[in-house]
């Protein structure tokens, strides 16, 4: 084996220029080869990816709102509350749970997305769906002078969203002149 080596070594040591310029070609063929390519695919679904956003940002701005609308038509059935305006602030965003298949062979154990196809399209399956949660009201009310009418927006917001009382505030809502 090292006779053989040696005579190699011999016969093709130094190498010739035509061998060098093989050398180098081959060297940025495999250089080419090695950077990745994006695929037509790929960004349809970077921007499927993007379009999706938009559409949850204007879904969880929509449940917002629409919270905001409901809570202001209870409170203005309460006796002695008048006309309101209300403000919730919310903590993080609509979140969605993928499922997940777990895969366990031997000591080796993976998970692969659920997926969903409809036609040619596959989405990954959600099997839970979570709204944003209530951190903080602000009540404008005709009545929010009135102590006893303050106590209950204040029980209110507490029973339908879960939040502590410091972080609900009742104000007054001044007169048109």
């Amino acid at each position: 084996m090292n006779v053989r080596w040696t005579e190699l070594k011999k016969r093709y040591w130094p190498p010739k220029k035509d061998q060098l310029l093989i050398l180098v070609l081959l060297g940025l063929l495999l250089a080419v080869a090695a950077v990745p390519v994006e695929e037509k695919g790929k960004k349809k679904e970077k921007k499927e990816g993007t379009e999706a956003g938009q559409e949850q940002a204007e879904v969880s701005a929509d449940y917002e709102s629409s919270m905001e609308q409901k809570l202001e038509e209870l409170l203005s059935r309460v006796e002695g509350v008048g006309q309101v305006q209300v403000m919730l602030t919310f903590e993080g965003g609509r979140e969605k749970k993928v499922e997940k298949d777990r895969v366990t062979t031997g000591e080796e154990s993976r998970e692969e997305t659920v997926y969903e196809e409809y036609g040619s399209e596959r989405t990954p399956y959600v099997a839970l769906e979570t709204n944003p949660k209530v951190e903080g009201v602000l009540v404008i009310a005709q009545g929010g002078k009135d102590s006893r009418v303050k106590q209950e927006i204040i029980e209110a917001a507490q029973a339908l969203f879960g939040i502590e009382a410091h972080k609900i505030k009742i104000m007054k809502m001044e007169e048109s002149k």
